[in-house]
């Protein structure tokens, strides 16, 4: 009888045992990771390249340049008279000295040819030439031309230093880093105020300036291109082209005379 009475006992605790004993599942297992895209292969290979000329002009008359008197201690090497240079229009509204690039040019192959390194010489009272391209954290190459002291005072952004030196002697150069990131330089000298000048630079090697007809020439790796039209005292300017092996493309620009804004507001 003893027996017999401990089975209803026994039963809820042998269940309760089987059920403690029993393993709990694992948790289901975390989704997999996809692996990172693999990089696009870059292009193999040699480059092949094509060229982008073209001119720049102005049209309309343009305005007069100003002019500011100069000092009686320079006037025998500089003039009485200094003529504002921001804007030089040659026959035909040709534009000298706009800044021709590539949009694209950082994802590029290097030139062939390097491009020549960058020179602002300082010729009777005048930078020259009033405006030049660069890259962006290279050296420009000073230059005092005159029998002058000149000074070159170099700010960029908002009016932060670059570098200032003090250029005494005839035939003097010096050289001087630009920022390492791209965007405007303006150029002043302190002692002859009327002196200025603009350097645009860039994080490639893909850029040119016009010369005093106006013409630009630019040798690229074939492909589609957005190239950039700037000048300091005008709207900047892109037109998208596409160049293949061995062949030239053409690509003008113009602006009219109504587009002109004062030296020195360029974006």
């Amino acid at each position: 009888m003893s027996s017999l009475r401990l089975r209803p006992l026994l039963a809820p605790a042998i269940l309760l045992a089987a059920t403690a004993c029993r393993e709990t599942p694992p948790p289901p297992a975390p989704p997999a990771t996809p692996p990172p895209a693999a990089a696009a292969p870059r292009p193999t290979g040699p480059v092949k390249w094509g060229e982008i000329e073209g001119r720049v002009l102005l049209t309309g008359t343009p305005p007069q340049a100003p002019s500011a008197p100069t000092t009686a201690t320079v006037a025998s090497v500089c003039g009485d008279q200094a003529e504002d240079r921001s804007l030089v229009v040659g026959g035909e509204g040709a534009l000298a000295h706009a800044v021709v690039s590539l949009q694209d040019g950082a994802g590029l192959a290097e030139p062939e040819t390097p491009a020549p390194q960058p020179v602002l010489d300082q010729k009777q009272c005048h930078y020259e030439p009033p405006a030049l391209a660069a890259k962006a954290g290279g050296e420009l190459l000073l230059r005092n031309s005159d029998p002058l002291v000149h000074n070159v005072r170099a700010q960029s952004g908002t009016n932060r230093s670059v570098f200032n030196v003090a250029m005494p002697l005839e035939g003097m150069t010096l050289r001087r880093p630009l920022p390492a990131e791209p965007g405007t330089v303006q150029v002043r000298c302190d002692v002859h105020p009327w002196m200025r000048a603009v350097v645009r630079t860039f994080n490639h090697p893909y850029f040119t300036t016009t010369a005093p007809d106006g013409r630009f020439r630019m040798r690229v790796p074939e492909g589609a291109h957005t190239l950039v039209f700037w000048h300091d005292r005008l709207p900047e300017a892109s037109r998208t082209v596409t160049v293949r092996a061995g062949e030239t493309v053409q690509v003008d620009q113009t602006w009219g005379v109504e587009a002109l804004r004062q030296a020195g507001s360029g974006k």
